[in-house]
């Protein structure tokens, strides 16, 4: 089965997902309870919406968007049954999932900007 077969297979068996999905937009806050940690990412149970048909929850984090800071273990940022929000970024069609990002909606705590620091270049 061909990868776009295989989508309007899932479409199909699951319109109340896709019509969802689709009419999310990049940057709107999407907000849930964290249903699964592994180690490539966290599903999230989305309060708006219909459950996924195989994964614990529709929204998705990957880890380099759980935090601004380096993350070698997603349970280190998260938790199961913790209250999240993120920034919707896509709606991965091949999985059928909001990816998100919980990093986007918080200050990037990199940024050294302070009242009165020189701003680039030699001064």
């Amino acid at each position: 089965m061909s990868p776009h077969d295989r989508w309007l297979e899932m479409v199909r068996e699951h319109p109340e997902l896709h019509a969802f999905l689709s009419g999310l937009r990049p940057g709107e806050v999407l907000s849930g309870t964290v249903a699964a940690v592994e180690n490539f990412g966290v599903f999230v149970r989305l309060d708006d919406g219909p459950a996924h048909p195989s994964y614990p929850g529709a929204g998705f984090v990957t880890i380099p968007d759980l935090s601004w800071r380096h993350v070698g273990d997603p349970s280190d940022v998260v938790a199961v049954g913790q209250r999240v929000s993120g920034a919707f970024l896509e709606y991965d069609t091949w999985q059928m999932e909001a990816r998100m990002s919980l990093r986007a909606l918080k200050p990037d705590s990199r940024r050294r900007d302070r009242p009165g620091a020189a701003q680039g270049g030699a001064g």
